[in-house]
């Protein structure tokens, strides 16, 4: 005679019909996707957690990097200034500074992919239904990181290397 689609006044059916018939014994029941829900809330906030502190970490590495590219240019003004003069064009000037800071990126890539490789098997251990890891989102973040670096160096050589050669000639 229960032909609710609603499974909260089905549970509360059967708990009258509990209740008339065994009174001494409370009703209890826990929906599955509840049940379920609570053991995955635990990766929830950490997941939350670990967004924050990755992008915290990313806007921290930006401006480290912006730092370290602002201090290689300004190393480097009477070498960008000649190149300018020289016939060197923006992109050729921006596509120097930024290969510059790629290199780092891509051996920090090449040493952080094992070791993620390692702790994400060994974290993926603990699901009954486990993913496998597939190395193309290792690719596609490394090139995030490279996007990213590339974006930061080439804000910062761009506003270098639009500048006039003459004051890069006789800066000192």
């Amino acid at each position: 005679n229960f032909k609710s689609d609603d499974p909260l006044a089905f549970a509360n059916d059967i708990s009258s019909i509990w209740s008339s018939h065994v009174a001494t014994a409370p009703f209890s029941y826990d929906f599955l996707s509840d049940m379920i829900d609570a053991q995955y809330q635990a990766e929830d906030s950490q997941m939350i957690m670990f967004l924050v502190f990755a992008g915290l970490a990313i806007i921290i590495a930006s401006l480290g990097l912006y730092g370290l590219a602002s201090f290689a240019v300004a190393r480097r003004t009477k070498e960008v200034g000649l190149r300018k003069v020289m016939g060197a064009s923006i992109i050729d000037i921006v596509r120097l500074l930024v290969w510059q800071f790629s290199k780092p990126v891509m051996i920090a890539n090449l040493i952080a992919w094992p070791i993620a490789w390692y702790f994400l098997q060994d974290w993926l251990l603990g699901f009954e239904q486990r993913v496998t890891l597939n190395p193309l989102l290792f690719l596609a973040a490394g090139g995030l990181a490279l996007v990213i670096a590339w974006g930061t160096v080439a804000g910062r050589a761009m506003r270098v290397a639009r500048a006039n050669p003459v004051h890069a000639l006789r800066y000192e």
